[in-house]
């Protein structure tokens, strides 16, 4: 395995450390997940499948549980005897509360002098904000996307899943890479913060970028786009949709092909792309009506046969139907000491063709806290 001598010791909970932490255990490392006694607040975070929470499982895999009260000092010397054996340390915590438990990185660094610590936070130690909670729904708020997504009377909408926190957790996770590299060099340790509200400002990309060299605020335009027409969903006859991405000259010319409408080609309104832009709302409107002619099937077919860029979009039903996606090895079954048999997704990048494999289940609260110590030293009966 690519990182099977690399440990990791994970005090973070709910998303971005845990998602972080999880791609470092899918690439091979060792992990292991320290829980308070009442656990990982997701473990309660519906829905809940006989005790165990879905949410749970979706990001915990290839890791180890223990259970521990950091406000117990014989708990802490566990820690820190985790700590000597460890290469990297994550946590989530709020500003001041890693030293109040004692694994703040000057301490753990006294103990481990190489250590990697990644400290994921909503706004980092130096922010106005620094104490201030920051759920990836806040942090939707903040950084403008909900009032740029959706449509344009639409109150503001929050992007269905946890956008930032997987965002962060990726950056998390490849600075603690880089940093390990950058070790093999030095000898020395690292001590990484990770920004919530900057890794969703880092990924607002050419949105933000347009506001910041232009001074005008993008609209919210549905599945459109600002810089590119026509590239958005349309509805089909049977009230399904199909999106279509014509991103050149090339594609916009087999549009009209596709579509019988060779007339669109000598619009001068229509010529370039910058054109169609300036002229969305006269292009959209014959598009939509040509696309109800047909079924969502139909126009698939012609399309493709026409070099168009286009797809489906599906209902989650559907994703999970999709030829790809049955075929690729995204999802993978394993076996839950609780629930038997469970599906979950794969890491999504393979090495020399091979996906890497989910080695360990998430882990049940505390399974793993009598093996850990052992390895420790600890007798049965301490």
């Amino acid at each position: 395995m690519l990182l099977e001598n690399l440990k990791v010791l994970d005090f973070s909970r709910a998303l971005a450390g845990p998602f972080a932490t999880m791609i470092l255990g899918d690439l091979g490392a060792e992990v292991i997940k320290i829980e308070p006694p009442n656990g990982d607040e997701t473990r309660s975070w519906a829905p809940i499948l006989n005790g165990e929470s879905v949410y749970y499982l979706s990001i915990n895999r290839n890791k180890r549980s223990i259970v521990l009260d950091l406000k117990k000092d014989e708990d802490k010397e566990i820690v820190y005897k985790l700590v000597k054996e460890s290469d990297v340390v994550v946590e989530n915590f709020r500003i001041g509360v890693p030293e109040k438990l004692g694994i703040d990185y000057n301490t753990l660094r006294k103990i481990k002098p190489d250590i990697i610590y990644c400290s994921i936070k909503g706004f980092g130690s130096k922010s106005p904000y620094e104490g201030k909670p920051a759920y990836d729904l806040l942090i939707q708020a903040m950084s403008g996307l909900m009032t740029v997504t959706g449509e344009e009377k639409s109150p503001p909408i929050r992007v269905a899943f946890a956008l930032f926190d997987i965002i962060a957790g990726l950056i998390a996770a490849n600075s603690i890479l880089a940093a390990i590299i950058e070790r093999t060099k030095t000898k020395q340790g690292k001590f990484i913060e990770v920004s919530l509200y900057d890794s969703a400002i880092f990924a607002m990309s050419y949105i933000a970028e347009i506001y910041l060299l232009t001074g005008k605020i993008p609209r919210k335009m549905g599945s459109a786009h600002p810089s590119i027409v026509p590239y958005q969903a349309f509805k089909c006859k049977d009230g399904k949709y199909i999106s279509i991405a014509v991103t050149n000259e090339k594609f916009w010319a087999n549009l009209c092909e596709a579509l019988d409408m060779r007339e669109l080609l000598n619009d001068p309104k229509f010529k370039s792309n910058i054109d169609r832009v300036t002229n969305r709302e006269i292009l959209i409107p014959i598009l939509e009506r040509k696309f109800s002619e047909r079924n969502r099937e139909d126009w698939l077919k012609i399309l493709e046969k026409w070099d168009v860029p286009c797809a489906p979009v599906y209902e989650l039903d559907e994703v999970f139907q999709d030829i790809h996606v049955l075929s690729s090895g995204i999802l993978t079954e394993i076996n839950h000491s609780i629930l038997g048999k469970i599906k979950l997704l794969s890491y999504p990048a393979t090495f020399d063709h091979e996906r890497p494999k989910i080695r360990i289940p998430p882990p049940t609260l505390g399974a793993d806290t009598l093996t850990i110590l052992k390895k420790l030293g600890y007798t049965k009966e301490k």
